[in-house]
């Protein structure tokens, strides 16, 4: 069932130096706007299963076609770089997010459906067929492609490849170790270390997003406190533009929003965010159900990780 996109955006990654992210330049956004105007533009998601009839008339679903089209009007600078990654096959993150309130979190290549050469408008997509579900081994979902109010939701809430850490997470220290969909983080003696997301790509300054999560245990020896969640957003040059904390201190739902005194949403020059879960001294949080999500709300059902 096709859904409409409110916002889209695409990050070349392949200029993004050594995977320290201080080349993220090229980046090109459009918004749902159709009134001809440049870079109006119409996005839409669209899942598609694939069928073979067998005996008796049954038909079985083999895999499905995961699709991102965009059709508008775009500006001569935006149609160079859209021919260019085309023709390129650039490595593309495809970010943006839907009417519903869903996050677009996607890798590929884009393909150029239609041009007209004296005419700005024209369409382009990004097509791959997967069987669905996530990969057992590295947690990434076999399409590369999550369009879900989770925008963690690019990795499922598994093991990954890093044993004892959540696929799409690593550790800057402590200890850490997943066992069925609890992942338990502790530290007995360092000082502020993270458990930190995967980037996730979201280049649109003035929206609000919230990171939670559900505390199923809390151990705090040394009575400090000192536990945290934390969304961290960073330019296209990996500088760190601010980050919002919350405290965690008992068993229940934490999250935090991009709003305080000094932004009331993600300013400007946002390219990415990283979510964190922080422990300090002599502390061990055991938890579940992250989520990242539009708006300034968290709730449990926020935390799917399945795309259909």
């Amino acid at each position: 069932m096709p859904t409409q996109l409110s916002k889209l955006a695409l990050v070349n990654l392949s200029v993004d130096g050594s995977n320290d992210y201080d080349a993220l330049s090229e980046t090109k956004s459009f918004s749902i706007v159709q009134e001809g105007a440049a870079e109006a533009s119409r996005q839409v998601i669209s899942i598609e299963p694939n069928v073979q009839v067998i005996e008796n008339n049954r038909e079985i679903i083999t895999s499905k076609n995961y699709n991102l089209t965009a059709t508008g009007v775009y500006s001569q600078s935006a149609k160079a770089q859209l021919f260019a990654w085309a023709e390129n096959r650039t490595d593309l993150m495809f970010t943006g997010y839907g009417l519903d309130g869903s996050i677009l979190q996607m890798e590929g290549t884009l393909q150029i459906n239609k041009g007209f050469e004296d005419n700005m408008s024209f369409r382009f997509s990004s097509l791959r067929e997967a069987k669905g579900g996530y990969d057992s081994t590295n947690g990434k979902h076999t399409a590369e492609m999550s369009y879900m109010k989770n925008g963690l939701a690019l990795y499922g809430w598994q093991e990954g490849s890093t044993s004892g850490i959540a696929a799409g997470w690593s550790k800057t220290g402590g200890v850490a170790s997943f066992s069925g969909d609890q992942q338990t983080f502790s530290t007995t003696g360092q000082s502020n270390v993270h458990l930190v997301s995967d980037d996730i790509h979201f280049p649109f300054p003035g929206e609000v997003l919230t990171f939670g999560i559900y505390v199923d245990t809390y151990t705090d020896t040394d009575s400090d406190g000192s536990a945290s969640i934390s969304i961290q957003a960073y330019n296209s040059s990996n500088a760190l533009i601010h980050t919002w904390t919350a405290t965690v201190n008992q068993t229940q739902e934490f999250s935090v929003t991009t709003t305080d005194g000094t932004h009331a949403s993600l300013p400007a020059s946002t390219e990415y965010v990283k979510c964190r879960v922080t422990v300090n001294d002599i502390e061990s949080l055991v938890f579940t159900d992250p989520a990242l999500v539009l708006g300034s709300t968290y709730a449990i059902s926020d935390s799917v990780f399945f795309n259909t």
